[in-house]
């Protein structure tokens, strides 16, 4: 308890039986109001990570696939916050299925999120009008739609990542810990990837469990914090979208996307095979120009090494096609090694593939 202040040069004041300048009551005060704002601080960003609001979508193109979707909707929303899950009610991975349901629910983390989401209503995804309304897990005005696919949803693996944990820790232990709070929730399939960068060193910064159904992963998004020292941290970076239904363009010629190729006949295709090579000549534009929605999106989120692997799929042969007195000044049209055309023009040393039009 805290005594009464004595006067005297340096102002002092009693803690019981002992005596301590009036600075140190200063320092004391001073260091629990940092204290405090730091604790604060902490709780902003913990609320920030359980904050978790639930979206109903519908009027975008249902034959997209499940994987197409998935990121055509993350771009969309990706403005009104972490866009934690895509669900699409009934679909089934694999077949190049397309996802079918005219309704989906989009999963958002953030404080405001769910604001900024519903200010999208209206708006256009692909050339498609949005509906887009918000959906609490409290809700169940949905649930005659949802019931005739929610068995087999719940039979449906999802894969989700952990991050905050100390990775100083023990593997076993922070293996452990994350199963014994995320079973919390129900059933947890496995955690696989807490592994540590090299042995006796640091743990990886995430990890990925797996839960069966859409009834536990929505537990999980509104899980509140771990209450274990050291993992009171951690929170869900995202949850896996489904798997591509077929290999992406590096794996796949992409020839069917070259309207020009079609139009050569054998006679044009055979002059360009001989004409001479010009290593001068302008390269090409990036294939990827050329992709309809969603496939640009899909690009767009390729990783560094599978964007290598594209680019590197385009030639690197260069040479004048056959003359074409249509084309407008100061285009000229030019050929890649695989007989691929693309327009340059000489002014401004721009290329495209799509052609000019005619001068009237």
């Amino acid at each position: 308890m805290e005594g009464s202040a004595t006067k005297g040069p340096e102002l002092w004041f009693d803690i019981g039986k002992l005596r301590f300048p009036r600075s140190v009551r200063y320092a004391m005060r001073s260091a629990t109001k940092d204290l405090e704002l730091r604790n604060s601080y902490a709780d902003i960003e913990k609320s920030r990570h359980s904050i978790v609001s639930r979206i109903y979508v519908e009027g975008y193109d249902t034959s997209l696939s499940g994987h197409d979707f998935v990121y055509a909707m993350r771009a969309h929303f990706a403005s009104c916050g972490e866009v934690m899950l895509v669900y699409i009610p009934g679909y089934v991975c694999g077949g190049g299925r397309s996802i079918g349901n005219r309704f989906a629910f989009v999963y958002l983390r953030g404080e405001g999120a769910e604001e900024r989401a519903l200010k999208l209503h209206g708006s256009y995804m692909g050339g498609h009008k949005l509906v887009v309304e918000p959906y609490p897990f409290h809700a169940t005005y949905l649930d005659h739609k949802l019931a005739p696919m929610r068995e087999a949803d719940n039979k449906q693996q999802y894969t989700f990542f952990v991050e905050g944990y100390d990775t100083s820790l023990p593997l076993d232990y922070v293996k452990f810990k994350l199963y014994e709070h995320f079973s919390k929730c129900g059933s947890i399939r496995f955690i696989i990837s807490v592994t540590q960068k090299e042995h006796g060193g640091p743990l990886s910064s995430s990890a990925k469990t797996s839960v069966d159904g859409i009834d536990l992963i929505e537990k999980v998004l509104q899980l509140g914090r771990c209450d274990v020292k050291r993992l009171e941290n951690i929170y869900i970076t995202r949850v896996a979208p489904p798997e591509p239904d077929e290999a992406f363009l590096p794996c796949i010629h992409p020839a069917h996307l070259w309207t020009c190729s079609s139009s050569k006949t054998p006679s044009a295709m055979a002059a360009a095979a001989t004409a001479p090579e010009d290593p001068n000549l302008p390269e090409p534009p990036c294939m990827s120009t050329l992709l309809p929605y969603p496939y640009n999106l899909r690009f767009q989120n390729l990783d560094v090494e599978s964007k290598k692997l594209f680019y590197a799929s385009q030639p690197a042969v260069k040479r004048y096609a056959p003359e074409d007195p249509s084309l407008p000044e100061p285009w000229k049209r030019l050929e890649s090694s695989n007989t691929y055309s693309y327009y340059w023009n000489t002014e401004t040393n721009v290329t495209q593939y799509e052609r000019p039009p005619s001068s009237s």
